[in-house]
């Protein structure tokens, strides 16, 4: 099982604290965000960890890391950053955004996970919206699945009446999934190339939510993992105060 931190992004709603450092460097109570995910990865034995960097990339100094460089990071979003490490998209993968902030149980569910793709989405995600204000409930990732809980649709244009769960930023794919992943995006970028690409301007500027949905029309199964809380997202300087409250809460 490895890892790949997607963490390229400028993080220019965590101002001033991102002047001079990546979103996923800045420390919550002394410990980066990104050495909390490590921290739990490593303890689940997910010791194969990758980043994929952009914006202050020279601050990244973790020992046992393989590094991805994203050159573009302020032309593009998510999507595109993910694949500057296509390299490490095959066998048993774990994605993340870099963040957030989760349990080991969090984690621990999403491995056991015997589906090509599988994405973590928190039924309870309204109640971690309530005084969030830099942060409102119309920019949240929700999605729609089904009884059997199959992804229906994704997306920030998804309104909260019409979904049943948040995407907290995490994925797992097996090694059917990688391919897949890999194969349908080669495709995407032919047939979107300088289109609007479902709720992105382009396909450069995707979420991952975007491709979510581009899967779906292909009948590709997306599998939800349901959790209940235990993670946080650390996008705002509100989010930010917050955390220092929540310090070691996921471990």
């Amino acid at each position: 099982m490895k890892a790949v931190v997607i963490a390229a992004g400028l993080g220019s709603r965590l101002k001033p604290y991102t002047n001079n450092l990546p979103k996923s460097l800045v420390p919550i109570n002394g410990i980066s965000i990104l050495e909390c995910q490590f921290n739990v990865y490593r303890s689940l034995k997910v010791k194969n960890i990758n980043v994929i960097v952009g914006y202050k990339k020279e601050k990244f100094k973790f020992r046992n890391i393989n590094y991805f460089t994203n050159k573009d990071y302020k032309k593009n979003n998510i999507l595109e950053s993910l694949f500057f490490a296509k390299s490490k998209l095959r066998g048993n993968c774990i994605i993340s955004y870099s963040d957030i902030l989760f349990k080991r149980s969090v984690v621990k569910k999403l491995i056991k996970s015997k589906d090509a793709i599988s994405i973590v989405v928190d039924e309870n995600w309204k109640k971690a919206y309530k005084g969030r204000t830099m942060h409102p409930v119309s920019q949240a990732e929700n999605v729609l699945f089904n009884k059997s809980n199959f992804l229906l649709k994704a997306g920030k244009n998804l309104s909260a009446n019409k979904s049943n769960a948040e995407f907290i930023g995490m994925i797992k794919l097996n090694s059917r999934g990688c391919e897949l992943f890999k194969k349908y995006y080669k495709i995407a970028k032919k047939l979107f190339k300088n289109k609007k690409f479902y709720n992105a301007k382009n396909i450069q500027k995707a979420y991952l939510t975007d491709f979510f949905n581009f899967l779906i029309e292909r009948e590709i199964k997306i599998r939800c993992i349901k959790i209940k809380n235990n993670w946080m997202e650390i996008d705002t300087v509100q989010d930010y105060k917050r955390a220092q409250n929540f310090f070691k809460w996921w471990i």
